[in-house]
């Protein structure tokens, strides 16, 4: 016969589980929550982690030194020293803050805030722009 003990444990434990996994959902949801408010504090662009510049001479200097970035280690993914790009990771972190500047330019140049679907194509097109100038030099 089992021990009513254990059976009494063995109750208490179901409910227990069941309020762990119900706070780790509650949890996933809140972080969705806050990435979609960070997404719309922010006018809709995704969350920026870094200083947006005032002017779109300053912003033209930090995209060129970002293409330049990205451009050396499209040429030679392991030279470090050059890109300063450690890897497809950051390689994208790097294409993700091209697109904002590309943005803030147009910004700052008059146009609306772009959407994330504008962002997204902003991105691809700067990765199109990369890769069909790696070709011609290689």
């Amino acid at each position: 016969m089992a021990d009513p003990l254990w059976i009494l444990v063995g109750l208490a434990a179901a409910p227990v589980a069941g309020l762990l996994a119900a706070l780790g959902r509650y949890r996933r949801q809140q972080q969705v929550a806050a990435r979609a408010t960070g997404m719309a504090a922010a006018g809709g662009r995704p969350s920026q982690e870094f200083h947006l510049p005032p002017t779109i001479e300053a912003a033209e200097r930090e995209m060129a030194m970002l293409l330049r970035r990205m451009r050396a280690y499209l040429r030679d993914p392991y030279d470090y020293a050059t890109s300063r790009i450690v890897s497809e990771a950051a390689f994208e972190t790097c294409l993700d803050r091209a697109g904002i500047l590309g943005n803030r330019i147009a910004e700052l140049g008059g146009a609306a805030p772009a959407s994330p679907s504008e962002h997204e194509r902003t991105c691809g097109l700067i990765l199109e722009g990369l890769m069909v100038g790696s070709r011609r030099a290689g």
